[in-house]
């Protein structure tokens, strides 16, 4: 039973992300309640959930009202694992009409961290009652499911139904393009890993992304070879309506398998990427909606992609080739990042997905 809970507790502190921070726009003005906030902040980010636990209840105690500070006060207490205390703190929240998508999802992880995991299925299902779009109650329900099966389908298809109701959501992505390169499903893998990078570009998911991203070209590479032989008589053409998205995909790979015959590294991969866009726009762009290529393909128009792949792959393929690189064309990175900023990449309710 400990070794259970260690690993939902695991589980829970992998994927779980709240919104620490969010008391500290409270809409009050009272300096000393702002102070109190951000040292309880401090303490948090320094793990001394004790004085962080002592800062929100005097936080809560000027202003009762505040749902933000009481989710923060049980968020602590789960973080410190006193999880009957973080129980108690979020319930009456809950149990309000002020409950909100945080605080279902938190309720959900404490049950969770607990053991209790039909109670977390309960309180997640209540929430998607009242928040049926939520992407972040879909990767809490997701998430729920991996920790009481055997395989990851059935999380899959929450973090899929995630993805379709709230696009713009990045951490389905993210659980959902490990589910899939673990099940050996590299396109989509690639897909959702790239997608959750661009949507979330500066943490510590965003670096395991990059790898992922990595490894999953490797293996998408090692596995080509298609032996098939097209169909006699018969159009290339007709050939290409049959597809469906993901030999759509195979096919634009293969046609510019060449690229990397001489050796895997970023400018290469870099130059396939180039040339799959080209097949891909050429044939399937209007069939396969697909805003990540899209994207893709701006960024080559703006004169960007080079950059953009660097970024991508450059530092976990090889840092010294990439600081080198860096260091050369630092216009180009200067350039790159000030368009991404003024452009940046939000996935489609039209895209194609895994269960279309």
């Amino acid at each position: 039973m400990l070794n259970m809970r260690k690993t939902i507790m695991t589980l829970v502190m992998g994927a779980f992300l709240y919104p620490v921070t969010l008391s500290a726009q409270t809409g009050d003005n009272s300096p000393e309640l702002q102070q109190i906030i951000s040292s309880a902040g401090k303490f948090l980010s320094q793990n001394d959930f004790d004085n962080a636990a002592a800062m929100y209840t005097q936080a809560i105690r000027m202003a009762p009202e505040n749902v933000a500070l009481r989710r923060d006060l049980a968020y602590t207490y789960f973080l410190k694992k006193d999880f009957d205390r973080a129980k108690q703190t979020i319930e009456p929240v809950l149990n309000s009409p002020a409950a909100d998508e945080q605080t279902y999802q938190l309720a959900s992880a404490i049950e969770q961290a607990n053991g209790n995991i039909s109670k977390a299925k309960k309180i997640v299902a209540s929430g998607l009652d009242k928040f049926p779009g939520s992407g972040l109650l879909y990767n809490a329900k997701g998430n729920l499911q991996i920790a009481d099966a055997k395989s990851n389908s059935s999380a899959l298809k929450e973090w899929n139904t995630g993805i379709q109701k709230e696009p713009a959501y990045p951490t389905n992505y993210y659980n959902a393009a490990k589910a899939y390169f673990q099940n050996g499903e590299y396109m989509w893998a690639l897909i959702y890993a790239e997608t959750f990078i661009n949507l979330e570009p500066y943490t510590a998911k965003t670096v395991d992304m990059k790898r992922l991203l990595l490894d999953g070209y490797k293996k998408v590479f090692s596995q080509m070879s298609d032996n098939t032989l097209p169909e006699f008589n018969s159009s290339k053409s007709a050939e290409q309506q049959r597809l469906d998205f993901t030999g759509a995909f195979k096919q634009s790979i293969n046609s510019n398998i060449s690229t990397i015959s001489d050796g895997f590294d970023v400018e290469n991969l870099t130059m396939l990427r180039t040339r799959f866009l080209i097949y891909w726009n050429g044939h399937f762009a209007q069939r396969y909606p697909q805003s990540l290529f899209t994207y893709q393909t701006r960024l080559v128009k703006n004169g960007h992609f080079n950059a953009y792949n660097q970024w991508l792959f450059g530092a976990v393929e090889n840092s010294q080739n990439f600081t080198a690189w860096a260091t050369q064309f630092k216009d180009a990175i200067r350039n790159f990042e000030l368009w991404k900023q003024n452009n940046p990449y939000l996935p489609d309710v039209a895209d194609a997905h895994p269960t279309k």
